[in-house]
């Protein structure tokens, strides 16, 4: 059993020390933190112990690092648990503390505090991190380049809609993925079943706005395809029938599927129908 030890205090000389302290890795974790919120040890083992023989001897690895930045309190641990099956220090969230947020905190940037969140907030905040975790560890095998991935609210892009109201579209993830043969782009949207299909559908109806003004065409070279993670099968094909039979939408533009399917669908999003029909909208570049 790990002994827990006394934290530390952290004033600005004490930060000037860690920060000549940490490793590469331990700032890797801070960033990661200082952008995801939270992330649960699992995530974090994923993310930056993979390499270790077992899972049980990566969280154990993972473990440890996390005791030494919480006795620095450079993070912090939550007491609740949201979803999962792991027990003990394997299952805890984990957030940036005060002196974390200060350390990574951009200049001129306002501080943030994490200490508290509702419960859906932080089921859909670490829902988004599992997404891009997955990304990170398919990129691993090889199967494609992860470029770029921006979260909110890097990814919020402002736009005038067609009555020249100022609006701002928000996915969850904006992802730039590269192949041998093709660089492909995504807007990426969690949902977590919490809120109805006419405002999933209200949400499709703000991307076909912005894909009309052209702002991303002139950003990424052409528009990203819409993804969606949905919890079921069920409440997925509920949105796709309802995208469907959509007048305002080109369902050619979307994609749904739930979260085990993320990596099988950003490998090979188009099936053999769609193929021989019609071109899918602008999505990928060679």
């Amino acid at each position: 059993m790990m002994m827990r030890l006394p934290r530390t205090g952290a004033g600005p000389s004490k930060l000037v020390l860690l920060r000549t302290e940490l490793s590469p890795r331990d700032d890797d974790i801070l960033q990661f933190l200082s952008t995801h919120r939270y992330a649960t040890t699992t995530q974090l083992r994923d993310v930056f112990f993979a390499g270790h023989a077992t899972a049980t001897a990566g969280t154990r690895a993972c473990i440890r690092v996390l005791h030494r930045l919480l006795h620095h309190r450079l993070v912090a641990r939550l007491e609740r648990r949201v979803g999962g099956t792991a027990r003990g220090s394997a299952a805890s969230i984990w957030y940036l503390d005060a002196p974390g947020e200060r350390l990574t905190r951009p200049e001129g940037a306002r501080r943030r505090r994490f200490a508290s969140a509702s419960t859906p907030f932080l089921a859909h905040t670490l829902a988004v991190t599992d997404a891009h975790v997955a990304l990170i560890t398919g990129a691993r095998t090889g199967a494609f380049t992860l470029e770029r991935v921006t979260l909110e609210p890097d990814s919020w892009r402002p736009f005038l809609s067609d009555r020249g109201v100022a609006t701002i579209l928000k996915p969850d993830l904006t992802v730039h993925l590269a192949t041998a043969e093709y660089d492909d782009h995504w807007y990426i949207e969690v949902d977590l079943g919490t809120e109805s299909i006419p405002v999933l559908l209200a949400k499709c109806a703000a991307y076909a706005v912005y894909r009309a003004t052209g702002r991303a065409q002139t950003e990424h070279g052409v528009f990203p395809r819409v993804l969606w993670l949905l919890p079921t099968p069920a409440r997925t094909a509920r949105l796709e029938a309802a995208i469907q039979d959509d007048s305002r939408l080109d369902d050619r533009l979307f994609l749904c599927t739930t979260p085990d399917q993320l990596l099988t669908v950003l490998s090979d999003p188009d099936d053999p129908e769609d193929k021989a029909a019609s071109p899918h909208p602008e999505r990928r570049t060679p």
